[in-house]
Protein backbone atom coordinates (compact mmCIF):
# COMPACT_ATOMS: atom_id res chain seq x y z
CA UNK A 1 0.00 0.00 0.00
CA UNK A 2 2.48 2.40 0.70
CA UNK A 3 6.51 2.34 -0.48
CA UNK A 4 9.23 4.09 -2.73
CA UNK A 5 10.60 4.00 -5.93
CA UNK A 6 13.90 4.85 -6.41
CA UNK A 7 14.29 7.31 -9.08
CA UNK A 8 17.78 8.80 -10.68
CA UNK A 9 16.42 12.04 -8.73
CA UNK A 10 16.07 10.13 -5.39
CA UNK A 11 13.01 8.28 -3.97
CA UNK A 12 9.45 8.75 -4.90
CA UNK A 13 6.66 7.98 -2.44
CA UNK A 14 4.28 5.64 -4.10
CA UNK A 15 0.99 5.21 -2.57
CA UNK A 16 -2.05 3.25 -3.61
CA UNK A 17 -5.42 5.02 -3.94
CA UNK A 18 -7.19 3.00 -1.17
CA UNK A 19 -4.89 3.94 1.42
CA UNK A 20 -7.58 6.92 3.11
CA UNK A 21 -10.10 3.94 2.50
CA UNK A 22 -7.60 1.67 4.52
CA UNK A 23 -6.76 4.37 7.43
CA UNK A 24 -10.42 4.95 8.23
CA UNK A 25 -10.93 1.19 8.35
CA UNK A 26 -8.51 0.39 10.44
CA UNK A 27 -8.58 3.34 12.97
CA UNK A 28 -10.35 2.09 15.83
CA UNK A 29 -8.14 -0.45 15.80
CA UNK A 30 -4.89 1.46 16.45
CA UNK A 31 -6.33 4.43 18.28
CA UNK A 32 -8.54 3.05 21.09
CA UNK A 33 -6.65 -0.25 22.26
CA UNK A 34 -3.35 1.88 22.54
CA UNK A 35 -5.29 4.89 24.48
CA UNK A 36 -7.28 2.61 26.75
CA UNK A 37 -3.96 0.64 27.87
CA UNK A 38 -2.82 3.95 28.57
CA UNK A 39 -5.65 4.96 30.68
CA UNK A 40 -7.11 7.68 28.10
CA UNK A 41 -9.45 7.85 25.65
CA UNK A 42 -10.17 10.22 22.04
CA UNK A 43 -12.25 12.37 24.22
CA UNK A 44 -9.03 13.33 26.45
CA UNK A 45 -7.00 13.96 23.96
CA UNK A 46 -6.35 17.66 23.38
CA UNK A 47 -4.00 17.80 20.45
CA UNK A 48 -3.62 15.93 17.24
CA UNK A 49 -0.02 15.54 15.65
CA UNK A 50 -0.91 13.90 12.73
CA UNK A 51 1.62 12.80 10.02
CA UNK A 52 0.24 14.99 7.12
CA UNK A 53 0.03 11.44 4.49
CA UNK A 54 -1.78 13.75 1.29
CA UNK A 55 -4.61 15.42 1.59
CA UNK A 56 -7.22 12.74 0.63
CA UNK A 57 -5.76 10.99 3.93
CA UNK A 58 -5.67 14.76 6.19
CA UNK A 59 -9.27 14.81 4.99
CA UNK A 60 -10.20 11.22 6.54
CA UNK A 61 -8.74 12.33 9.64
CA UNK A 62 -10.63 15.23 9.84
CA UNK A 63 -13.95 13.49 8.99
CA UNK A 64 -12.76 10.82 11.62
CA UNK A 65 -11.93 13.02 14.37
CA UNK A 66 -13.50 16.63 13.05
CA UNK A 67 -17.26 15.31 14.90
CA UNK A 68 -15.08 15.01 18.49
CA UNK A 69 -14.11 18.99 18.02
CA UNK A 70 -10.67 17.84 17.51
CA UNK A 71 -8.26 20.43 15.39
CA UNK A 72 -5.91 19.10 12.22
CA UNK A 73 -4.65 22.39 11.21
CA UNK A 74 -0.62 21.98 12.02
CA UNK A 75 -1.23 18.84 10.08
CA UNK A 76 -2.78 20.46 6.85
CA UNK A 77 -0.58 23.18 7.40
CA UNK A 78 2.81 21.31 7.55
CA UNK A 79 1.28 19.34 4.20
CA UNK A 80 0.84 22.09 2.52
CA UNK A 81 4.36 23.67 3.37
CA UNK A 82 6.21 20.85 3.30
CA UNK A 83 4.61 17.78 1.28
CA UNK A 84 4.32 14.44 2.49
CA UNK A 85 7.52 13.35 3.54
CA UNK A 86 6.70 9.64 4.71
CA UNK A 87 5.95 9.18 8.32
CA UNK A 88 8.71 11.31 9.52
CA UNK A 89 7.00 14.45 8.67
CA UNK A 90 5.08 13.89 11.83
CA UNK A 91 8.23 15.59 13.31
CA UNK A 92 7.60 19.16 11.57
CA UNK A 93 3.73 18.90 12.94
CA UNK A 94 5.12 17.78 16.36
CA UNK A 95 7.48 20.93 15.64
CA UNK A 96 4.79 23.42 16.06
CA UNK A 97 3.37 22.09 18.70
CA UNK A 98 6.67 22.57 20.60
CA UNK A 99 6.32 26.76 20.26
CA UNK A 100 2.96 26.48 21.56
CA UNK A 101 2.12 27.93 25.10
CA UNK A 102 -0.12 23.86 26.31
CA UNK A 103 -1.35 23.74 29.69
CA UNK A 104 0.10 21.41 32.12
CA UNK A 105 -1.56 17.99 32.05
CA UNK A 106 -2.86 18.41 28.22
CA UNK A 107 -2.66 15.13 26.45
CA UNK A 108 -1.20 14.96 22.61
CA UNK A 109 -1.25 11.91 20.47
CA UNK A 110 1.59 11.75 17.60
CA UNK A 111 0.43 9.42 14.87
CA UNK A 112 2.11 8.25 11.56
CA UNK A 113 2.05 5.94 9.05
CA UNK A 114 5.27 4.68 7.31
CA UNK A 115 6.42 2.05 4.21
CA UNK A 116 4.85 -1.31 4.65
CA UNK A 117 2.07 0.42 6.21
CA UNK A 118 3.02 0.58 9.81
CA UNK A 119 1.68 2.58 12.42
CA UNK A 120 3.58 4.35 14.72
CA UNK A 121 1.51 6.27 17.70
CA UNK A 122 3.14 7.93 20.95
CA UNK A 123 0.92 9.56 23.89
CA UNK A 124 2.20 12.70 25.49
CA UNK A 125 1.22 14.91 28.28
CA UNK A 126 2.41 18.31 28.86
Amino acid sequence: MMGFDLTNTGLKMILDPSVPETIAEHFPKIIHPFLEKNDTSIEHVDHLIFHPGGKKIVQTVEELFGKLGKNIDDTRETLRLYGNMSSATVLYVLERFMSKQINKGEQGMILSFGPGFSAQRVLLEW
